[in-house]
Formats: C-alpha cells, sequence, structure tokens
C-alpha cells in the first residue's frame, strides 16, 4: 500500500469491501452490546471454585490471541485486499464472530454460576474479567462501524485532517483486567497462585502477562481509495 493518500474535504467514497465490512461487522457489535447488557440468573452450583476460574480463565487466554489473529485478518483478508468480494468479507468477519462467540458463551457460563461467600467474589471477579475484555472489544467494534458508516465525521471525532494524506487509526487495545489483581489475591488464599518476584503470575497464563497489548491497524489508502 502507498503511503500518501489524497482526500477531498467532506467526499470520501468508500470501497465497496469496507461498505460491506461496516454493514456485515453491525449486527456483531450489536451482539456483543446486547451480551454485555443480559441480566444471567446464577443458578448453577459451584462445585470447585479454584476449577471454574482455572477454567474460566483458560478459555478467555485461548479466546483472546486468536481473536486478534482475526482482528490482524481483516486487514490482510478485506482493509488491503483490493480484490476482495462481498463473499470473503462475510467470511473474515464470520471468523472473527466465532471467535467472539465462544467468548460470550463461556462469560454466560461463568455468570450462571452460583456461589456464596469469597466463592462469589471470586465468581464476580472472574466474570468482570470477561466484561472488561468484552468493553474493550465493544469499543473497537463501534469505532470500526461509525468510521466505516461515516469516515468524515470520524475524522472530525478524532481530530484528524480531512485533506491530503490521511490515515485513520482503528486499534484494538487489550488492557489486563484490574478484577485479575482481585483474582490473584483470592488464589493465593486458595494456594491457586504462588507469589512470585517476577512479572508472570503463575496460573494467570495469557492475562497474568499481558499489560497493554494493541492489535489493528490504520486505514489509509483502502479506505479512500486511488485518487488520480
Amino acid at each position: 500500500m502507498r503511503e500518501g493518500v489524497m482526500a477531498m474535504a467532506d467526499e470520501i467514497t468508500l470501497p465497496s469491501r469496507l461498505v460491506c465490512l461496516g454493514e456485515a461487522m453491525a449486527p456483531v457489535l450489536g451482539k456483543l452490546d446486547a451480551a454485555l447488557a443480559e441480566q444471567t440468573l446464577p443458578t448453577v452450583p459451584v462445585g470447585s471454585m479454584v476449577d471454574v476460574i482455572k477454567e474460566g480463565l483458560s478459555a478467555l487466554g485461548r479466546s483472546m490471541p486468536r481473536l486478534s489473529d482475526q482482528v490482524n485478518g481483516l486487514m490482510t483478508d478485506v482493509a488491503a485486499n483490493e480484490s476482495a468480494s462481498d463473499r470473503d468479507v462475510y467470511r473474515a468477519v464470520g471468523r472473527f464472530e466465532g471467535i467472539l462467540d465462544e467468548i460470550i458463551s463461556n462469560y454466560r457460563k461463568v455468570c450462571r454460576h452460583s456461589a456464596y461467600g469469597s466463592d462469589e467474589e471470586a465468581c464476580e471477579l472472574l466474570a468482570g474479567t470477561y466484561r472488561h475484555s468484552m468493553r474493550e472489544i465493544l469499543s473497537w467494534l463501534k469505532d470500526l462501524v461509525d468510521t466505516l458508516s461515516d469516515p468524515i465525521a470520524a475524522l472530525h471525532r478524532k481530530g484528524l485532517p480531512t485533506t491530503g494524506s490521511i490515515e485513520i487509526p482503528l486499534t484494538l487495545t487489550l488492557i489486563s483486567a484490574p478484577e485479575l489483581a482481585g483474582l490473584q489475591r483470592w488464589g493465593e488464599r486458595r494456594s491457586l497462585y504462588s507469589p512470585s518476584p517476577t512479572p508472570t503470575n503463575q496460573g494467570l497464563g495469557f492475562w497474568g502477562t499481558v499489560g497493554a497489548l494493541a492489535i489493528g491497524w490504520g486505514i489509509g489508502e483502502a479506505l479512500f481509495g486511488d485518487d488520480d
């Protein structure tokens, strides 16, 4: 992709593949928003909270790197691929949505657990860890859909120029959920985690090492096309 992209103020015509991407992602955004707004009644008694925590963090830790791969895949398979058809776009979105569905399903599973005392606290911390990551994904999806729906408004919102060479960053930033610290303290009391002077927290896996991880891309020429 060439570095320079010229756009005229208040006049941007999106390539059809990016129009399609925004349209395909809109219901995915709605699905995630609805999942976060759900009120789930805890009905499943917890046998071992230690196992619940381990399973929940492990599932989230497996899903997030795969989700990041699909975010980057949207760049290579759609944004940077001038020959991408509508079918290609929906396939790429479907791969992303499939992993997001796993995260939502596991989140609902966590929310259905019924626990008491300190176990109830740990269960809520685990659910909070999921919600933290899901809200970060939701924010990114909203930015993506809004940008592709109205790029001029997105430029103004982000304080970017509307003429000349333009790049709109669309970056999914993952930050360790603050609830993880509470989970670690709970786990240490249950001998689930061993205190360590290193940055790696045993038992937390992927979420014990991530501080801030930026995943994504900027739309430059792919957004505005050639301006000859």
